[in-house]
Formats: C-alpha cells, sequence, structure tokens
C-alpha cells in the first residue's frame, strides 16, 4: 500500500503482517479521556471503546459510554449491551491503604 497524507509520514509499500486470521480482523479499541468524538467512531465501526478514568468525574465516563452505545445501536451493529467497552483507571499499591494514601498524596 502506498499513502499520503497531511498529518504523519508518507508510507511507501507498505504492508502489515500476520494478515487477520482466516480474513477475520482483529479486535479494535477506540480509547478516549476526554473526547466523546471516539465513543462515536468506535461505535460506527462496530469495535470496542476504552475509558481511562483519569481526571473528569464519574459521570462524564457514564455520558461517553452511553452515548457509545446508542451509536452502536443507531449504526447496526446491536443492542446497546452488545458494544464492548472497557474501563481502566491509575492506580497505586501499597502493602496497606493508609501507605499508599501516604505515598501518593503529595
Amino acid at each position: 500500500m502506498n499513502w499520503a497524507g497531511r498529518f504523519r509520514a508518507a508510507l511507501a509499500d507498505f504492508t502489515s503482517v500476520p494478515r487477520p486470521l482466516d480474513g477475520v480482523p482483529p479486535f479494535v479499541w477506540h480509547g478516549s479521556v476526554r473526547t466523546s468524538e471516539i465513543a462515536e467512531q468506535a461505535a460506527r465501526y462496530g469495535d470496542g471503546f476504552f475509558v481511562n478514568n483519569m481526571f473528569a468525574p464519574m459521570e462524564h465516563y457514564a455520558r461517553s459510554v452511553a452515548l457509545y452505545r446508542r451509536r452502536f445501536t443507531h449504526h447496526g451493529d446491536g443492542a446497546p449491551e452488545d458494544g464492548t467497552v472497557g474501563a481502566g483507571s491509575g492506580i497505586w499499591v501499597h502493602a496497606n491503604s493508609q501507605e499508599a494514601v501516604r505515598e501518593y498524596r503529595p
């Protein structure tokens, strides 16, 4: 494949390996911390949506997941609950919670 675009280096004679097994492409995750456009993109392609809870209140992430599920159905990919959602968060681990809080907080 040859490709030239505006926001990254051009590709010349590019190929990807290994090829998808039995012609089935691999599962794709679209990850987002803040923007709802990624939820829309994941839903449009019928892919998974991964939200990473870093700074915003949980309500922000709940709205992003709800948008993804609504749009997943809108694009004909299945029922809202059929959309694959993953979530992550930063953690700090220690022998006990008091030590973890003491070390983590400024």
